[in-house]
């Protein structure tokens, strides 16, 4: 992970991915501030641009297109990602609290976390109803939505669907929804099938707020669908087939409307949670700001989009005030954390609003003037595109697009040498050039010494006594991410797994942590994530922490140095494989590729969600399955790749290997980095093992190829097993937890003079 030079004495915290949000990272990506460490929190990393959804839900555009990817973003910005649900914010004290991690310490705090639709009064509306807000939820509930509509048509009965609520966005979604729901049954608006949508709205009008001529546009085009609109009407409950409500016209009898489903697009309202804080709320719970966006209460606050209100300056809730409030909550966190004075921010009293009849149809509606037509509707849509593509497409830095790796057709010949090095494993020395140090090197030995030769075994292995070894390895590389939390546990998940690959659970373990330099707060914050991920993890697999050493740095890295004992006869090596046995390899692999796309800012953040996730995985359990089933060899697959902790087990056996491409597992996302170029700087160095194992130049075009070089942290295990206990290995395996477990290769008497050879099919499975 590339790190600033400038000691951090500043920590900016941006609470929610919101549009305002939005431009903040954009700011500080183009304008850094030397100095400011700054972290975003949200549930959600991939956030919706709200203005798209009606083109979504139609169908004109993919869900993919009206989504915002923050990752990229975040890292041109480096800004640290944590993707969580808060739970509590002490803004006296400046920490946030989100589960199953450490408290968070900030300076200054900005939160852009978008409201919900008021429907705590609606009896049954939180178990039958759907909320449009938030959309990512909402569009995860619409495609089920559809399904149920798809069963509803097959029995050969219309579809009904109340809408709660009378604005823009339940105008637009009703059209939206009858649209798509007509396209997916193939009806025109007459038919008797065609989707019964209701809208119910308290007001006198819909778009109670917007002129008369906006309000007869929307009449008609709803009308024109046979789309029903309830006004002064209040629902007072919500059934999971039905709706009850009462009108004015009799205001005590309760109506029914039978509804398949119902949709709640009211008015926003505040998360209650807020109300603990302490900060400063309006009546109706959101957060009080002044014309700087900053809190009434607490100056070191800020709020933006719908979850702020601007005293004196009230407006309503719109993506549109949220958008444009972006900028001057960028200056003001920068001014802020500069000490230097605010600036005011007076919201526009009118916005322009454009809602979308149809994809060829939208109506403009601002102050007391309205115009409609196919020209409005490109208007929006252009809008609504270059605001997406603005923060989807982020440009590569400058030295990656000079330095993605272009190899050379003479495998160990270097044409360009990247000037973004990885970290993690992928910043390991070469294993050629680790080869020759060691052999000029003359260490002493000891009788007890069974490791005579450090590149032997996974671990070094001492005799203890005749029944019990000791195992001891140790590991230490810069971090690869900017969450020390997620670091440490991933980097500990690496350092006890050089002893899981040979059949020991681990017993104790020392800890190395390299802290940059920073404020004493920063620093100890730093350090309270990284020591608590660690400590939970050797917990979870019951090693104790019992020493370490720590230190300033420029780079943020960190290692462990773990013991282990065993029995001699349960002990696993990768130097002892037998023709005749089958590869399983039980993790996925990609992350070298993965994150050196993540550093040039072109990974997507569920690609690197799933690295992650696949990263926490223990070997442990894995391991203790190929003890089981008899292993006759088992190593981890880290910085010199598949191929090249492979080659470790077959070269000392005189053995070849065939390897099922088709069958060998890779995280998503990592094929397509890899075709983009994106490798890690580690990766041309472990191509050098390409010749001496007989992968010609043209398997090499294959990025499945490609990825059999990718230097791995925290990767799998891989063992050679007997062909008899496969299929109840693999079992085994699945079952505790290793989905992506696989049978990839078959070991054999090396067939040539020349020694270890690998074979590469292109088969899915041997039998």
């Amino acid at each position: 992970m590339q790190q600033d030079s400038v000691p951090k004495t500043k920590h900016l915290v941006l609470l929610g991915g919101g549009h305002s949000h939005l431009a903040v990272l954009m700011h500080f990506a183009k304008n850094p501030l030397p100095g400011l460490a700054i972290t975003l929190i949200s549930r959600d990393i991939e956030t919706p641009y709200s203005g798209s959804l009606p083109a979504a839900i139609r169908g004109d555009i993919a869900e993919e297109e009206m989504h915002i990817d923050l990752r990229p973003l975040a890292q041109m910005a480096r800004v640290r990602i944590i993707r969580a649900q808060v739970k509590r914010i002490d803004a006296a004290n400046k920490q946030i609290f989100c589960n199953g991690r450490p408290p968070i310490s900030f300076d200054i705090l900005s939160i852009n976390i978008g409201s919900s639709p008021a429907s705590v009064a609606i009896e049954g509306a939180k178990d039958f109803a759907l909320p449009i807000k938030p959309i990512t939820s909402f569009i995860i509930q619409w495609r089920s939505m559809i399904e149920r509509a798809r069963a509803t048509h097959s029995e050969g009965r219309a579809h009904s669907i109340s809408i709660v609520g009378g604005g823009p966005a339940s105008v637009e979604l009703a059209l939206a929804i009858h649209t798509r729901l007509l396209r997916e049954f193939r009806l025109d608006a007459n038919n008797a099938l065609a989707p019964k949508i209701t809208l119910i709205s308290r007001s006198a009008a819909l778009l109670s707020d917007h002129c008369v001529a906006a309000q007869a546009a929307v009449a008609k085009a709803l009308s024109e669908r046979s789309i029903q609109v309830l006004l002064q009407t209040t629902v007072c409950g919500v059934h999971a087939d039905r709706v009850e409500y009462l009108d004015k016209q009799a205001p005590e009898a309760i109506q029914i409307l039978h509804a398949n489903d119902t949709i709640i697009a009211t008015g926003s309202s505040a998360p209650i949670w807020l109300q603990e804080t302490g900060i400063a709320l309006t009546e109706s719970g959101f957060i009080c700001v002044n014309e700087s966006l900053q809190s009434v209460s607490h100056p070191w606050i800020f709020a933006a989009g719908d979850i702020a209100s601007i005293d004196k300056h009230p407006r309503p809730k719109s993506g549109v005030y949220a958008v444009r409030q972006g900028p001057p909550l960028a200056e003001n966190l920068r001014r802020y954390a500069a000490n230097t004075k605010l600036k005011r921010h007076v919201p526009q009293k009118y916005a322009l609003a454009l809602i979308s009849v149809s994809a060829s149809n939208a109506i403009a509606s601002r102050k007391q003037r309205s115009f409609q037509g196919r020209w409005v509707a490109l208007w929006k849509n252009w809008i609504d595109r270059r605001f997406v593509a603005k923060y989807q497409n982020i440009p590569a830095p400058k030295e990656a697009k000079e330095n993605v790796i272009v190899f050379s057709q003479r495998p160990g010949l270097r044409k360009n040498k990247p000037v973004i090095r990885c970290s993690g494993c992928g910043a390991k020395v070469g294993a050629d050039a680790l080869r020759n140090v060691l052999a000029q090197l003359t260490p002493c030995t000891h009788a007890d010494i069974l490791s005579q030769h450090p590149e032997t075994e996974d671990a070094s292995i001492i005799q203890i006594n005749e029944g019990r070894l000791l195992l001891q390895s140790v590991d230490h590389f810069r971090a690869f991410i900017n969450d020390p939390f997620v670091f440490a546990k991933i980097a500990t998940i690496h350092c006890l797994s050089d002893v899981h690959a040979m059949g020991a659970i681990p017993h104790s373990a020392l800890a190395i942590v390299s802290v940059p330099y920073a404020t004493d707060t920063i620093m100890q914050s730093t350090l309270l994530e990284i020591m608590s991920g660690c400590t939970r993890t050797l917990n979870e697999h019951n090693t104790a922490l019992i020493g370490g050493h720590s230190s300033e740095a420029n780079e943020l890295s960190f290692g462990l140095s773990v013991n282990a004992f065993i029995d001699p006869a349960k002990i696993l090596r990768k130097s002892t494989a037998l023709a005749g046995d089958y590869l399983i390899l039980c993790k996925p692999l990609g992350t070298g590729t993965l994150f050196a796309a993540d550093m040039r800012y072109q990974a997507k953040q569920r690609w690197i969600e799933d690295a992650l996730t696949h990263m926490q995985i223990s070997n442990q359990k894995a391991s203790q399955c190929f003890v089981k089933f008899d292993a006759s060899a088992c190593t981890d697959i880290t910085g010199f790749g598949l191929i090249g902790h492979l080659r470790e087990m077959i070269e000392p056996q005189g053995l070849s290997a065939t390897l099922l491409l088709g069958a060998i597992p890779y995280i998503d996302g990592a094929i397509e980095t890899v075709k983009k170029g994106y490798l890690s700087s580690l990766h041309e160095e472990n191509l050098n093992n390409a010749a001496p194992l007989g992968v010609t130049q043209t398997q090499l075009a294959d990025p499945r190829v490609q990825l059999l070089f990718d230097p791995q942290t925290a990767g799998g295990l891989l063992a050679a097993i007997p062909k008899e206990s496969i299929d109840a290995c693999l079992t085994a395996l699945r079952a505790a937890g290793y989905a992506h477990a696989a049978c990839i290769g078959e070991l054999d008497d090396a067939s040539s003079a020349a020694g270890a050879r690998i074979h590469l099919s292109r088969a899915k499975a041997f039998y």
